[in-house]
């Protein structure tokens, strides 16, 4: 295809056209509910930036960066959460104080009693010299769903913070560990604080039923606490992650989720906390892609939506399809100069797959860029990018070709040159079988993890939508679903492996995770020119052939 021919100029605007529906779809304002006027109850904060996390004992917060969060934070609530007086975070009510800031100061509560000792002392110091500024202590968040201390020594931690501070405290943890937990501790707190999180129930909630969800949870455990004020100790909905059965994260789930509760919680005088202010990129190595982006600021401390007026999943669209435009012309480019000389129909064809490809690209790098969590992911990451750069470079090329096309090198064959190469067999059916090696390696560690161990693992349905349709295509340009099966053990177990995976994939998640039933298809598609293999292989297993009877 010349880059001056008359099909490369319809590929060219079909790419165009290709990645503008795509981007104008995928940025669409959606409207939804303006919150009420004013400021959210509280927030969670914690100051962990990048890399920094937790986990790490010589981390010390920066108290000049906890003052510009505070000020941020200043004008839109009233009051932060913490959850810990260590690693510098006790500095928080002091600057706190300095913004007129109330804070739900937290104690961290863990299996270790003596560190738990040096929390309740330096939390019991840091209320008495603020008591003005310390709504109330949360003695413990979630240790009981952790085990890590049983319900009467979290009674003895609550009746020496009370006795210490005389303010108000509390003990935080989901719905099911309150309702579980002996009487004693509910009586030894000042009010009941739990964590509804429809995102994360076992039964996930999607956005727009969240508040209906959150209504029938505070209806069903009001009751079994009489005399006890219910507080909503976090809440929110995640902006990235997996889609858990049909709660799907985005800012505009985020969006809607909290501007729901806003609206509800002011028609009912409800209080609440919303976790969180800023996402923490040291939840991803907990919780998956979602963990980290819970926060309504991004880890930059720039507002992911307003508050009022329509919401963009893809609020810079323009630039994003600006960008897929330029993958797709590369592509296209690659095309045409290894797809001979096609006619306008194939030049069409290439066109829109170039500017799907282009879009998808961009996609996946920007799912990359909020999934990774450490050097390892980070480097696979660059694999499965580099697996889509070899789709594009030698498999889309092939697929244009048509019936001309040629085919991967069989998998065995393939091993075979990776344990010994051989420069007289490099060539394009080598080059082909590397790719897709390559790729069904990739995939099929991705769909395990999502058959067995799927609870924090993202579909990337953009990484491998383009290299499980694009093989799929140059298998049946090529006709091998006609083709007599050959003896090729390694395609019918791979396939074997794909089939059940995909199976084991829809058992689990089910008909509301279209995300899961897409990744499904992929599996089915990865296996789809091996289906013929697969086929002779359990016949040949266990079917033989009828004895042919003797004159």
């Amino acid at each position: 295809m010349k880059l001056v021919s008359a099909p490369f100029l319809l590929g060219l605007a079909a790419a165009a056209l290709s990645v503008l529906l795509i981007w104008k779809f995928l940025g669409a304002p959606v409207v939804i509910a303006d919150a009420p006027a004013g400021k959210v109850h509280c927030v969670s904060y914690t100051p962990y930036r990048g890399s920094e996390t937790p986990f790490d004992a010589s981390y010390n917060a920066d108290p000049k960066r906890i003052d510009e969060d505070l000020t941020l934070l200043s004008g839109v609530t009233d009051c932060v959460r913490t959850y810990s007086v260590d690693e510098g975070l006790d500095q928080v009510v002091p600057i706190a104080e300095k913004h007129g800031l109330q804070v739900l100061l937290g104690i961290w509560i863990g299996r270790d009693d003596a560190k738990n000792r040096l929390q309740i002392a330096k939390a019991i110091q840091l209320a008495n010299a603020h008591k003005k500024t310390i709504k109330a202590i949360i003695v413990g968040n979630e240790v009981l769903l952790r085990g890590e201390q049983l319900p009467d020594k979290l009674v003895d931690y609550l009746h020496e913070v009370k006795a210490g501070t005389g303010l108000p405290v509390t003990y935080a943890d989901v719905t099911d560990f309150w309702v579980k937990a002996p009487p004693e501790l509910a009586q030894a707190v000042d009010f009941i604080t739990i964590h509804i999180l429809p995102y994360w129930e076992n039964d996930p909630t999607p956005a727009d039923e969240g508040v209906n969800y959150l209504r029938r949870v505070l209806e069903e455990v009001g009751p079994m606490f009489p005399g006890k004020e219910i507080f909503i100790g976090e809440t929110g909905f995640p902006s990235a992650g997996r889609e858990r059965a049909d709660a799907i994260p985005s800012v505009v789930s985020q969006a809607l989720y909290l501007r729901d509760l806003a609206a509800y919680a002011q028609s009912i005088g409800l209080d609440y906390n919303l976790i969180e202010a800023f996402d923490q990129p040291w939840k991803r190595a907990l919780e998956g892609t979602a963990g980290g982006h819970w926060g309504f600021f991004t880890t930059d401390r720039k507002p992911k939506f307003p508050w009022t007026g329509p919401v963009s999943n893809h609020p810079e669209w323009r630039m994003e399809g600006y960008a897929s435009f330029a993958l797709a012309f590369l592509i296209l480019f690659v095309v045409a100069r290894g797809g001979g000389n096609p006619d306008p129909l194939s030049g069409l064809a290439a066109g829109i797959g170039a500017g799907v490809a282009g879009s998808a690209l961009l996609l996946q790098a920007e799912h990359s860029w909020l999934a990774w969590r450490n050097a390892l992911e980070a480097i696979v990451e660059l694999v499965v990018l580099a697996q889509s750069i070899g789709i594009v470079i030698f498999v889309l090329p092939e697929v244009i070709r048509g019936r001309r096309c040629l085919g991967p090198m069989p998998v065995a064959q393939t091993l075979a040159w990776l344990r010994k190469p051989d420069r007289a067999a490099v060539a394009m059916p080598l080059y082909l079988g590397l790719v897709r090696l390559l790729s069904v390696f990739s995939a099929l560690v991705i769909s395990f993890g999502l058959a067995f161990d799927a609870r924090y693992r993202d579909f990337p349905l953009a990484a491998f939508g383009l290299a499980s349709i694009s093989l799929a295509l140059l298998a049946l340009n090529r006709g091998d679903h006609k083709r007599q099966p050959e003896d090729r053990r390694e395609e019918a177990l791979l396939a074997a492996l794909f089939i059940a995976a995909g199976c084991v994939i829809a058992f689990n998640e089910g008909l509301r995770n279209i995300d899961a039933i897409v990744w499904v298809l992929f599996d089915f598609l990865f296996a789809l020119p091996w289906f013929g293999i697969l086929r002779a292989a359990i016949r040949s297993a266990f079917f033989k052939p009828a004895a042919t009877a003797e004159a």
